[in-house]
């Protein structure tokens, strides 16, 4: 799921369309692309996509308290920040000085789920099944955020779901229902080349260091998601899932039904893998139902994620929703 891809400034100023709402990044990105030492740096980190590793890698070091001159641009590190058309030396000067660090930083960590509001699209997109109770395993799971879904409230427009939970994810509805009714969650296990612990600091800290630096509604969200892991009962299986997903599934007990959802997590699989991902699963479909949940953007020509799912038959478009979860299309 990694792979040190060649990156060019073409590449950055494509990346740009991801960073829905930062207008710091889509500065930054074009300070990085028009410069050739910044570019330099971005080549020597291998994990993908190398801009917004950097870009994380850098806020990491900054809410450690490294670089309070470059800390005085960030909107999330400073009540006044200084005017984003003064960052240009600062920010070069501090990649260049933190150079080896970043580099390790983009060789050992990995842009990882920190949105658990995708739950919006993926908790309909569950409740599909035909069937109530189910093990739920997420592909790509980084923190488990989404293992959580049901451990949420939700307001879906003026349609609420979740009891008492203490964290609320509300959305802007745009057409159809989401149809959740009952959901048991019988175990919830994680796949991810690096799971992240919901209780060390430090992975907390990585976590938050790939939220936009503008964006504090979603850093509240994710500490207090972060709280709810805490609590919440979850196996994390490290390796790659196309490898660790055969044994999980085999696992379980015999016949009983599982959900196997991915988001935001396959634009890092090779179109084999994707493939090899699947016939784990249409092997496993013999000895118990199982129902395929996919939320994903894999082209910067969308501004949206398709949500689909497959129980057996196929995969079917369920709707799209906004990348963060901010609103949500049903087709029926």
């Amino acid at each position: 799921m990694t792979g040190h891809k060649i990156v060019t400034p073409e590449d950055v100023r494509r990346w740009v369309t991801f960073a829905h709402g930062s207008p710091h990044y889509h500065y930054l990105a074009e300070v990085i692309a028009s410069d050739p030492d910044l570019m330099r740096v971005l080549g020597r980190i291998p994990h993908t996509p190398q801009t917004n590793v950097l870009f994380a890698g850098v806020q990491y070091l900054l809410l450690q308290g490294h670089g309070p001159e470059l800390a005085a641009f960030y909107p999330n590190l400073t009540d006044s920040p200084a005017d984003i058309q003064g960052i240009d030396y600062v920010f070069k000067s501090f990649v260049l000085d933190n150079e080896e660090t970043l580099v390790e930083l983009g060789s050992t960590r990995y842009t990882q789920t920190n949105e658990c509001r995708r739950c919006v699209a993926l908790l309909p997109a569950m409740a599909r099944a035909d069937f109530d109770a189910f093990h739920l395993i997420d592909v790509g799971c980084s923190a488990g955020l989404n293992l959580a879904a049901d451990r949420y409230r939700y307001r879906w427009g003026e349609i609420e779901w979740g009891g008492e939970y203490p964290v609320l994810l509300e959305t802007d509805l745009r057409q159809g229902a989401p149809g959740v009714d009952r959901v048991t969650v019988l175990s919830r296990t994680g796949l991810d080349l690096n799971p992240i612990d919901a209780r060390d600091s430090d992975h907390r800290l990585w976590l938050e260091a790939l939220v936009w630096p503008e964006n504090e509604p979603r850093r509240v969200r994710l500490r207090a998601a972060l709280d709810q892991l805490e609590v919440t009962p979850v196996e994390f299986v490290a390796g790659n899932a196309v490898e660790t997903l055969d044994d999980v599934l085999a696992g379980l007990p015999m016949g009983e039904p599982a959900v196997v959802m991915n988001s935001f997590a396959l634009n890092q699989f090779t179109p084999d893998m994707r493939s090899q991902l699947e016939a784990v699963v249409e092997r496993h479909r013999g000895s118990r139902p199982i129902h395929r949940v996919s939320l994903e953007l894999f082209t910067s020509d969308n501004t949206w994620a398709n949500l689909r799912i497959d129980g057996g038959e196929g995969y079917v478009d369920l709707g799209h929703a906004h990348p963060h979860g901010e609103w949500l299309e049903l087709y029926a």
